[in-house]
């Protein structure tokens, strides 16, 4: 991720003004809505290490998975607005939530605020790697035969559960004998997958890719308009015969909706320089992320929050989510 010479400047003015502010206190917090070990689990963690040194204070990432991820975005929407309190907010909580939890906790378009983009991660269909498919039709095939089959998904309302559904009424698999099982995390789901409890789930292509790549588990088709070029050889699901099937997660920085601007603009600032380090953008390259050519302003990433919420919460409203 380039930044332009002009955003540097700014950067490099903003962030001394900042540092001796973030410098003082208690570690900052970045709370991820999701269980140990998930895709935002990973990436979190990864960026926060970059980012410590950037914005010269310890971050100490803390999992908040309770009521799909809801509980971590009303603990950040109602933090003082001083920047102390981040929320690691994906696709799930700040937009698939919202058509699925009639009263939530708090108004998220108005009580949360984006900051930074950090990437976008591919849903992928996963069998286990004792599956005797070995692609999409013949997956298909076997489960319109009929009989009891049991799918996994992450906690209800996360993007794993709401691909999965799509998938099981695209594909008319509708019906008594197809159980969905949601778990406390798409981790758990996947341990699951390998041991041949689930026949099985979407995960996102970060956490999925090195199972695959291991043997564990065989990933049949990438919900995206283009192959992964972390693994050009797997075909999507449209060139496997679901037309225009895609879904995707995305990962970002979010905090209070009253954030003061000059706190805004420096975290923003700190994070997409971290973002921007060669080595962090080309390991979350090779573990199946899509990355931002370049950072968007703490304003993109809010207009970019409200085109997802009017593409998607229709389509989800009009999808059944009772399986």
């Amino acid at each position: 991720m380039v930044i332009p010479r002009r955003a540097a400047l700014g950067a490099a003015l903003l962030l001394p003004l900042a540092a001796p502010a973030l410098a003082q206190g208690r570690p900052m917090r970045l709370i991820v809505a999701s269980a140990a070990g998930a895709n935002a689990d990973v990436v979190a963690r990864l960026l926060a290490a970059e980012a410590e040194g950037v914005l010269e204070r310890r971050i100490l990432v803390e999992n908040m998975p309770a009521a799909s991820g809801m509980r971590a975005v009303e603990a950040v929407a109602n933090a003082a607005p001083d920047g102390e309190t981040l929320l690691f907010g994906t696709a799930s909580q700040l937009v698939m939530n919202l058509a699925l939890f009639p009263n939530p906790p708090v108004d998220v378009a108005t009580a949360i605020r984006g900051i930074a983009m950090v990437n976008r991660v591919p849903m992928v269909l996963c069998v286990s790697g004792t599956d005797p498919a070995r692609n999409l039709p013949e997956l298909l095939g076997r489960l319109r035969q009929g009989g009891p089959v049991q799918y996994g998904s992450g906690p209800i309302g996360t993007t794993t559960h709401i691909v999965g559904a799509r998938f099981v009424e695209q594909a008319g698999l509708a019906r008594g004998d197809l159980v969905h099982a949601p778990y406390p995390s798409s981790a758990q789901a996947l341990t699951d997958l390998i041991a041949g409890r689930l026949t099985f789930m979407f995960d996102a292509a970060l956490t999925a890719l090195p199972h695959h790549r291991a043997g564990r588990i065989r990933i049949l088709g990438v919900a995206a308009e283009t192959r992964l070029p972390a693994a050009p050889d797997l075909p999507t699901m449209i060139e496997a015969g679901m037309d225009g099937f895609t879904g995707s997660t995305w990962n970002s920085i979010a905090g209070p909706a009253a954030l003061p601007a000059p706190r805004l603009a420096a975290l923003a600032e700190g994070f997409n320089t971290a973002l921007a380090r060669p080595g962090l953008r080309q390991r979350l390259a090779e573990m199946g992320s899509e990355l931002p050519d370049g950072p968007p302003s703490p304003e993109q990433v809010d207009a970019f929050y409200a085109r997802e919420r009017e593409t998607w919460l229709p389509l989800l409203r009009a999808t059944p989510m009772s399986n």
